[in-house]
């Protein structure tokens, strides 16, 4: 009985283990590397293919700034928005990420270096793209039953103050 318990025991603590393993966590360098900014959206700069892809932030986006908070909890999203807001306009990046909210939960996924908004639609994902102090959010559909184009957005950062 008490080797039977003993190895129950081992195969548990393998399984648990395992798992804590394979749990998606944003690599360090990535986690510093958006935590240090203040994201802006901006007007792509980079060449004139696949132009019908790439957002052209509207004005009332223009002064919107985001950030990323990482936290064994929860990573978060936020948008400080500007002054001008953009209401119901359905077309622009901070209504399809955050609709009303402020924040928004994510996961990210090492293998194909994107992430994941909470209560999404499981198709949806966000390639990330970093260059210094250039991110881009690439949204991919990979529902096979519906097609929806690759949209790219721009962001510039601006260093923030270190807080920790």
């Amino acid at each position: 009985m008490n080797k039977l318990f003993t190895r129950s025991f081992a195969i548990l603590f393998l399984l648990t283990s395992c798992s804590k393993e394979n749990e998606v966590t944003v690599p360090m360098n990535v986690q510093k590397q958006l935590e240090s900014f203040e994201w802006s959206p901006i007007v792509s700069a980079k060449g004139t293919t696949n132009e019908q892809l790439k957002h052209k932030p509207k004005d009332c986006e223009k002064d919107n700034v985001y950030t990323f908070t990482f936290a064994e909890s929860a990573n978060k999203f936020t948008v400080n928005r500007g002054k001008e807001l953009c209401g119901d306009d359905k077309l622009t990046f901070e209504s399809s990420i955050f609709a009303e909210g402020q924040h928004r939960a994510f996961t990210y996924d090492k293998g194909k270096k994107s992430i994941k908004f909470a209560d999404s639609d499981p198709y949806q994902s966000y390639e990330v793209q970093l260059d210094g102090d250039l991110l881009i959010l690439i949204s991919r559909n990979n529902n096979p039953v519906v097609y929806a184009a690759p949209v790219e957005y721009y962001f510039q950062g601006k260093r923030v103050a270190s807080t920790k």
